[in-house]
């Protein structure tokens, strides 16, 4: 005997034209009845998972119990990028490129076999990014060239030229010299055009400075207004615009490195003591009342809540928030300050009393004369 079966009414919450029920989690009805309930796009994007999230939850699952190995996701994106790379070099460069890419996995594998840190396929990349422009920029204003062993020094100068973001020169250049060293190693070349070559560090200084009316506000806001400001900001501010002080000086600047009686101050990448000006002086003395009556067992002149409970130096964030006010910064005084005295006097005289490379000081040179500052003709 075949059971019937009892309608139900729609008042009852059935959707099917027919009178079956739906499922209780609102999907699909009875399978037994052979019918399928329509449901809205929405619920049904919301309900099932994506591709990408079962395929991540079956991998789990498997590799949990142990029943295959890790699917190695961002190693096979990593293969195809490379492959790309290799396939965008212009033909008489391919092969040395595609060889050069299998000595970079080659040596990565000795790298992790001898516990050494190997190169991230970000870097592999890199290399191979660099080598790709280099062969397209032959190809283009170098048509005689046609494969590697026909590149010199001059070649690759030209090209470094044209990269006029200095950091992205400097990358290139030791992605050259990996290629060129491996190629030189393997034979296919007898001399290596980038072995004299170096990145050019004398880049002209493109930041803000202050202009003599701006430093001359700040100078009065920090002295004759100083009674109403926080003791914080006028020796921060002061240090900063007639010493060039750095912010990692102002925050490891501690109590033992003033002497008020002499007038001096021991930065910490400076060589020699930095003699004190009177305003910066009493900025000084001002601030080290300060530091007694609320801080006095800090070793550091800048104490605030925080770093007096860690023991530490104030945070580079607790600096650059007390010169708001003031609407400057510390990189900025610091600027002013080097360009200013690298005009007027030896950069190497400059760098030598800062403790800094004299390359560093070279970015502040500027690329005009002043025709006041001349000799008479």
């Amino acid at each position: 005997m075949v059971p019937r079966i009892r309608r139900i009414p729609r008042s009852a919450g059935c959707a099917h034209p027919r009178g079956l029920p739906a499922s209780p989690a609102g999907g699909d009805t009875y399978r037994e009845s052979g019918c399928r309930t329509h449901r809205h796009p929405a619920s049904r994007a919301t309900s099932r998972p994506g591709r990408g999230a079962l395929a991540r939850a079956l991998e789990t699952y498997f590799v949990d119990s142990r029943l295959t190995l890790t699917l190695d996701v961002a190693g096979q994106a990593a293969t195809e990028r490379r492959a790309r790379r290799v396939a965008e070099v212009p033909v008489g460069f391919r092969p040395i490129a595609a060889a050069f890419d299998r000595h970079q996995l080659q040596s990565r594998d000795r790298a992790r076999r001898a516990g050494t840190k190997p190169r991230s396929d970000r870097t592999l990349e890199i290399n191979l990014a660099a080598v790709r422009d280099l062969a397209r920029y032959l190809i283009e204003y170098r048509p005689g060239i046609t494969d590697p062993t026909l590149v010199g020094v001059g070649d690759v100068e030209s090209f470094l030229a044209t990269i006029t973001n200095p950091s992205n020169r400097a990358r290139h250049l030791h992605a050259l010299r990996v290629f060129f060293r491996f190629a030189r190693h393997a034979r296919h070349i007898l001399a290596d055009p980038t072995r004299g070559l170096n990145a050019n560090s004398n880049i002209a200084f493109h930041g803000h400075v202050l202009d003599p009316a701006r430093q001359r506000d700040l100078f009065r806001r920090w002295t004759s207004g100083a009674t109403e400001l926080h003791p914080h900001e006028p020796k921060i501010g002061l240090l900063g615009l007639l010493h060039g002080a750095s912010v990692a000086e102002l925050r490891s600047l501690r109590v033992d490195d003033i002497d008020l009686t002499a007038a001096t101050v021991v930065l910490s990448r400076r060589p020699q003591p930095t003699p004190l000006d009177p305003a910066t002086t009493t900025a000084l003395r001002r601030c080290l009342q300060y530091r007694d009556t609320h801080h006095h067992t800090s070793p550091y002149l800048l104490v605030n809540q925080k770093s007096k409970t860690t023991g530490g130096p104030v945070s580079i964030d607790y600096i650059a928030r007390t010169l708001v006010p003031a609407q400057v910064a510390v990189a900025t005084l610091r600027a002013t300050r080097l360009a200013q005295l690298v005009a007027v006097m030896d950069p190497v005289l400059v760098a030598a009393a800062f403790g800094i490379r004299r390359g560093a000081v070279l970015h502040y040179l500027g690329d005009t004369v002043d025709a006041t500052r001349l000799p008479n003709p």
